[in-house]
C-alpha cells in the first residue's frame, strides 16, 4: 500500500470514530502525497463537522470534479447533490441549489440504476417536493434501499416518509417511522454519522409541527446529548432552534431567548443559511414580549420567506394594522398546494386577525378548518389552542357556549399550565365571566395575570390588570406607558384626548367606528384606566408626545 492509501484509510477509520480532528489532519496528510477525490472527500466531511463550511465545500467539490475525472459517476452524482442542499445551509441560495441537483441529474442519467441514483432522488425530494411528493418518493427510495442492503439510506428515506406523513395529518403513522428510523440511528443499524444527525433533525421537525411538545422535549434532550458526545454544531444548533421553540410554547421565556441566540450565534458561524428559523423564532418571541421595534429588525429583509409570515403577521397585528396581516396570513394560505399541519399557525393567527376586523364569520369558517386539522395530531396542545380560538369566536359572536370551549381548553393544558395558551384561556374565561360571575372572573384573571407577569408578557398583563380593574379589584401598579402601544394606538389615543367620537376618528383614519371601538378598549387595557376621559388625561398629562403626530391625511 502506498503512504497516501495508508493516511487515507487512516481518515477514514478516525471518522467511522467521530474523530473530526484526526480525520482532518489523516487526509491532509494523503494529499500531500498524492491529489486523489477521496481525501478530498474525507476531508471535506471532516471539516463540515468542524463547522468549517467554506473550507467543507471546497474540499467536497474538489472531490466532485475528481470523481467525475475517474468516470466515477454515480459517487460524483451523489456529491453533487449533497452540495445542492448546502447551499441553501449556507447561504439560502436555492439557485446555486437548482444548478447542482441538474448537474447531479444529468450524471445520473449516464448510469444504470443504483443505491447512489437512489440517495440522489431523496436528497433532492427533500429539499424540491411538497409533503405528497416528498412521502411518494421516500416511498420507493425504502424499496431501493432495502433491495440494495443499504441501512442509512432507508433510515434517511423513512424519517422524511415519516415526516411527511405527520405534516399531511396522518400523525400516528408517520410518527411510527420517524420512531423506527430513530431506532435504527441509535441502535448502530445506522453508522453514517451524517444520516444519523439528519434523522434527529427530521423528527424534531415533525415533533414542532405535530405539537408534540413532550415528545420533543425527550428527543431534544437525547440530541442534544449525542451533539455533545460526537461534537455535532449543526446538530446542536439545530437543536437549540427546536428547544428555543418549545420552551417559547412552555412559557420559559427567558431560557427559550438564551436558546435561539446561541442557535443564531451557531449558525453564524457555519451553516449561515439556516440560522433565519432561529431569528424568525426570536422574532415571534420579541413581539410575544411586546419588543416590536426588535421585532421589526429580526424581521426586515425577510418578507418574501414563507417561514417570517408568522411572525410577521403577529407584528402587524401588535400594531393595528389588521389588514396587512390578513393579507400576509391569507396570501401564505392561498400559495398552500394541499393542507398540512404547517398551516396551523396561519389560522390560529388568521382567525384572531379576522375578529379584531369583526368579521366573524370568517374568523369561525378559519376556526374550524383550525379545529379540523388540529384534532389529526392528537396533540393535547394544538386542540387546546384550536379550542380556545373557538370559544374567542363564539365570545365575539356573543355566545354563552363559548365558556365551555375555553373550559375544554384548560382541561387539555394541564400539563402545559404555566404556558401562554393556558393564560390566554384563563383570560378568555374571566372576560366571558364578568358580567354572569364577577367573583369567578376575578379568579381567572387573577391566575392569568399570574401567568403572564411571570412569563413577561407584559401587554397581556396591562390588558388583564384592566379587566381586574372593571372588575372593581386593585392591583399592584404595572407599567403604565406609551411604549405599550402600537402606532396606530398612538394615534387614535392623540384623537382621543383631542375629543374626537369613534365616528370621527375612524372618518379620520379610513377606519370603521367598530374597529376603533376595538383599539380604544385595548388602549383602555394597556393603559390600566377606566374610560377615554382618563385615556385623555394620560396623554395630555404623562405623555403628550402622543399628540406630537397629527394622523390627519388632509393637514
Amino acid at each position: 500500500m502506498e503512504t497516501w492509501q495508508e493516511f487515507l484509510a487512516a481518515g477514514q477509520s478516525a471518522l467511522s470514530k467521530a474523530d473530526w480532528s484526526g480525520a482532518k489532519a489523516q487526509f491532509e496528510e494523503s494529499l500531500r502525497y498524492k491529489d486523489n477525490p477521496e481525501a478530498h472527500d474525507g476531508l471535506g466531511i471532516a471539516l463540515w463537522w468542524l463547522n468549517d463550511i467554506p473550507a467543507a465545500h471546497h474540499h467536497r467539490t474538489a472531490a466532485y470534479n475528481g470523481y467525475k475525472q475517474k468516470r466515477d459517476l454515480p459517487q460524483a452524482a451523489i456529491i453533487a447533490s449533497w452540495l445542492a442542499r448546502e447551499q441553501v445551509f449556507m447561504h439560502g441560495n436555492a439557485v446555486a441549489m437548482n444548478g447542482w441537483f441538474a448537474r447531479a441529474s444529468r450524471l445520473q442519467r449516464q448510469i444504470d440504476p443504483c443505491v447512489e441514483s437512489a440517495w440522489c432522488k431523496i436528497l433532492k425530494a427533500s429539499m424540491m417536493e411538497p409533503p405528497e411528493g416528498l412521502e411518494r418518493v421516500a416511498g420507493e427510495t425504502i424499496e431501493a434501499a432495502r433491495s440494495y442492503g443499504d441501512e442509512n439510506l432507508e433510515a434517511f428515506a423513512m424519517a422524511f416518509s415519516g415526516l411527511a406523513g405527520v405534516v399531511r395529518g396522518r400523525v400516528e403513522d408517520g410518527m411510527a417511522q420517524l420512531d423506527e428510523a430513530m431506532t435504527m440511528a441509535t441502535s448502530g443499524e445506522v453508522v453514517d454519522f451524517m444520516t444519523i444527525s439528519e434523522v434527529f433533525c427530521v423528527l424534531l421537525s415533525a415533533c414542532e409541527a405535530a405539537g408534540d411538545l413532550v415528545r420533543s422535549e425527550q428527543w431534544c434532550r437525547v440530541a442534544a446529548e449525542y451533539a455533545e458526545r460526537h461534537h455535532c454544531p449543526f446538530l446542536s444548533a439545530y437543536c437549540r432552534t427546536t428547544y428555543g421553540s418549545l420552551l417559547t410554547a412552555l412559557g420559559r421565556w427567558q431560557e427559550a431567548e438564551i436558546a435561539l441566540t446561541k442557535a443564531i450565534e451557531a449558525f453564524e458561524a457555519g451553516h449561515k443559511g439556516l440560522r433565519v428559523h432561529a431569528l424568525f423564532k426570536l422574532a415571534d418571541l420579541r413581539v410575544s414580549q411586546g419588543k416590536l421595534e426588535e421585532a421589526q429588525v429580526l424581521l426586515a429583509g425577510f418578507e418574501d420567506q414563507n417561514a417570517a409570515l408568522v411572525p410577521l403577521a403577529r407584528l402587524h397585528l401588535a400594531r393595528g394594522e389588521e389588514e396587512m396581516a390578513r393579507a400576509v396570513l391569507t396570501q401564505a394560505l392561498e400559495s398552500a398546494a394541499e393542507s398540512t399541519l404547517y398551516q396551523i399557525p396561519l389560522l390560529d393567527l388568521l382567525a384572531e386577525v379576522m375578529l379584531a376586523l369583526d368579521d366573524v364569520a370568517a374568523a369561525g369558517q378559519v376556526a374550524e378548518e383550525q379545529e379540523t386539522l388540529a384534532k389529526k395530531t392528537g396533540s393535547d396542545f394544538l386542540v387546546a389552542q384550536a379550542a380556545l380560538t373557538k370559544g374567542k369566536v363564539r365570545l365575539h359572536a356573543g355566545e354563552a357556549d363559548a365558556i365551555d370551549y375555553f373550559s375544554t381548553s384548560i382541561q387539555f393544558l394541564q400539563r402545559y399550565e404555566q404556558s401562554l395558551l393556558a393564560g390566554q384561556a384563563r383570560f378568555e374565561m374571566a372576560n366571558a365571566l364578568q358580567d354572569s360571575d364577577p367573583a369567578g372572573a376575578a379568579a381567572w384573571a387573577k391566575a392569568a395575570l399570574a401567568t403572564f407577569e411571570r412569563i413577561g408578557a407584559t401587554r397581556k398583563v396591562s390588558e388583564t390588570a384592566g379587566l381586574l380593574r372593571e372588575l372593581g379589584i386593585a392591583t399592584h401598579p404595572g407599567p403604565r406607558t406609551s411604549a405599550l402601544l402600537t402606532q396606530r394606538e398612538t394615534e387614535i389615543l392623540g384623537l382621543v384626548a383631542q375629543g374626537l367620537t369613534n365616528p370621527e376618528i375612524g372618518q379620520r383614519l379610513y377606519i370603521s367606528p367598530k374597529t376603533v371601538e376595538h383599539h380604544v378598549s385595548r388602549i383602555l387595557s394597556k393603559l390600566n384606566v377606566r374610560n377615554r376621559a382618563e385615556a385623555a388625561a394620560y396623554a395630555l398629562v404623562e405623555d403628550p408626545t402622543v399628540l406630537s403626530t397629527n394622523p390627519d391625511p388632509k393637514k
